[in-house]
């Protein structure tokens, strides 16, 4: 479950390279440059791509998700944090045809504002990615009406559950080495695709060994985008942003500096690395 630690900043990142002196070079490039410049596109952010994507997800009724886990009921639920609870559901299809689809629905707490933020960035977040290493949001529900609001998201199930608990829970038979490998390679795949995969650059600012969720094969995916960020664009180098996550996981420079970037994620990659070969928790 994910955990909030406000922290303070200080330190500043080295600056980057100049760009190499064309001074000397004739003036007639210059045009060139310019009418090039000028036709590169700017990239577009998240909330842009996931209004072309946003007809890719379903919008499931209040009654529907409550059918699917018995009126939300607490021998359906999977875990709970403070945006709310996870409850494991069954979908069935409306016309009778198809088989049920075994679902994960997270339930936001209707009191919770920060819930509210995180609920929205998932939307839009997983929305637009597409890759094996990444869970996949199906859809989600969302009302607004005079007994409050009501936020849940709809997620494929995994049944093997999270890396956290194959790690740290003595119920469970111990992962073998290679097993292991693949989980912390697929991982990497899924980093590396927010990274460089996509038009925007996207930091997940969350990784640890219980947003690994593990499906029927161990295939790792990466859940929880409510803390991912766009990275930043141009010849910039991080965002500044307020510092959140969960302590032991997140990158000092990040903690002293607010200042994230790519190499946060790389940071709390090597801390799961950790783990997983030592067994120690971060």
């Amino acid at each position: 479950m994910k955990c909030f630690f406000p922290f303070k900043s200080k330190n500043k990142q080295k600056e980057s390279k100049s760009a190499p002196d064309l001074r000397n070079k004739s003036d007639s490039l210059t045009p060139v440059l310019d009418r090039a410049s000028k036709s590169l596109p700017s990239p577009r952010s998240i909330p842009e791509l996931y209004k072309e994507k946003e007809q890719n997800l379903k919008v499931f009724s209040l009654q529907e998700l409550r059918d699917s886990t018995n009126g939300f009921s607490r021998s359906q639920k999977l875990g709970e944090g403070g945006f709310g609870s996870v409850y494991k559901g069954i979908i069935k299809p409306k016309n009778g045809k198809g088989s049920p689809i075994l679902v994960a629905i997270k339930k936001l707490n209707p009191h919770s504002l920060q819930g509210h933020k995180e609920w929205l960035a998932e939307v839009q977040f997983l929305g637009v990615v597409n890759h094996p290493n990444l869970v996949k949001l199906l859809g989600y529900c969302s009302i607004d009406g005079e007994r409050g609001i009501q936020r849940l998201l709809v997620y494929e199930y995994m049944p093997n559950r999270s890396l956290e608990d194959h790690l740290f829970n003595r119920a469970l038979n111990p992962l073998p080495w290679i097993t292991r490998l693949q989980i912390m390679l697929g991982a990497a795949q899924g980093l590396a695709y927010l990274h460089e995969g996509l038009e925007v650059q996207v930091i997940y600012r969350d990784f640890k060994s219980s947003n690994v969720l593990l499906d029927e094969d161990f295939k790792p995916k990466l859940s929880d985008f409510g803390l991912a960020r766009e990275g930043p664009k141009g010849d910039r180098t991080h965002v500044s942003t307020a510092v959140v996550g969960t302590y032991g996981y997140a990158a000092p420079e990040y903690v002293e500096t607010g200042h994230l970037s790519i190499h946060s994620d790389l940071w709390s990659f090597g801390v799961v690395l950790y783990e997983i070969l030592t067994g120690g928790v971060s």
